[in-house]
């Protein structure tokens, strides 16, 4: 009788666990969908969300192609209308497709102290050839998102001096390896090692896909431990706490190369494209990665968080010396 027992208990956890991976599989979780009851911030989703349709009208925007520098004249001419200072990191990548001009953008916010912050994601999009491309959330979503929360903050601010980082080259030219991917980043941190700015910036925070109509961020396996918990305890506090996971992920993105150069470092990504993996495998590199499938409230949700969690930062490295992060 206790076999029998003990064999029905599995046979019904079994039962319950494939019934929960395949509603995970099949069926959208109504939960992530974001519903903004009250904006946290001055951050402005519409007008974002209006960017964005500028930005996927450009089409395809891969490193190096003349839509990707049409893009990126569209964000200096917008950040300059905001008196907002930016230029340009212009180096050569060495690429499975051989050498490749690209071009980094960075904004900055002049802050009242004289350390650094950045905040970092990439403007290009994969290239496919078999597909038109147009990454409104892989590549589209940040780029729109960084725009106007650069508005948001303006061209001065009461803490640190922010970077806002437009990245090219993250997407791998062929297959995402080591040496193919990451070129904006590993390039920019090289040009700070090597004109000795590095120590000068205390942390780094790298959004990615956070347009997703089912918003569902997950935790940064490798984040710097005070870093994540001042976002989710953040995302609690505002009412964001069901679109900041408890599962962590290990995701290598425009993050890594500050983390391996020893800047505490944190990564906000929704990974999973859609309400269930099966709408994440439809829609990730795919040609439904479109406007359709982003939502404007989504921006608005991690820009409360992200507006709020700043200052705590700041706080943070106030009763944290340099070496002590």
């Amino acid at each position: 009788m206790k076999v029998i027992l003990v064999l029905g208990i599995l046979t019904f956890l079994f039962l319950l666990l494939t019934s929960y991976a395949l509603k995970r599989t099949l069926k959208p979780n109504e939960l992530e969908r974001v519903v903004i009851r009250q904006k946290y911030s001055p951050f402005d989703s519409q007008r974002a969300f209006k960017d964005l349709s500028t930005i996927v009208a450009f089409g395809p925007r891969p490193a190096g192609a003349p839509e990707s520098a049409k893009l990126r004249e569209f964000l200096k001419h917008e950040l300059t209308m905001k008196g907002i200072r930016c230029f340009e990191h212009a180096f050569e990548a060495d690429t499975p497709a051989g050498k490749k001009s690209m071009v980094n953008l960075v904004a900055v916010i002049e802050g009242t102290r004289s350390e650094t912050i950045l905040i970092g994601n990439h403007y290009d999009t994969k290239l496919f050839k078999d597909f038109p491309f147009i990454g409104a959330n892989d590549g589209g979503s940040t780029s729109a998102w960084m725009l106007e929360m650069a508005r948001s903050l303006g061209p001065r601010r009461d803490g640190r001096t922010l970077w806002l980082a437009w990245f090219d080259g993250e997407e791998a030219v062929a297959k995402w390896s080591d040496t193919d991917g990451l070129y904006g980043s590993k390039a920019l941190v090289k040009h700070l090692q090597e004109n000795r700015e590095i120590a000068n910036l205390r942390a780094m925070i790298n959004v990615d896909m956070i347009g997703d109509t089912y918003l569902g961020i997950q935790k940064d396996k490798n984040a710097a431990q005070w870093l994540q918990d001042i976002f989710w305890d953040t995302a609690r506090r505002l009412g964001y706490q069901q679109h900041f996971g408890r599962l962590a992920g290990n995701i290598q993105d425009d993050d890594f190369p500050f983390r391996q150069a020893g800047i505490p470092s944190l990564l906000l990504i929704d990974f999973s494209y859609g309400g269930s993996i099966l709408e994440h495998q439809q829609n990730w590199h795919t040609a439904n990665d479109t406007l359709e499938n982003v939502s404007a409230a989504s921006l608005q949700a991690v820009a409360d968080v992200f507006y709020h969690a700043l200052p705590a930062i700041d706080g943070y490295l106030d009763q944290h010396p340099r070496n002590q992060d």
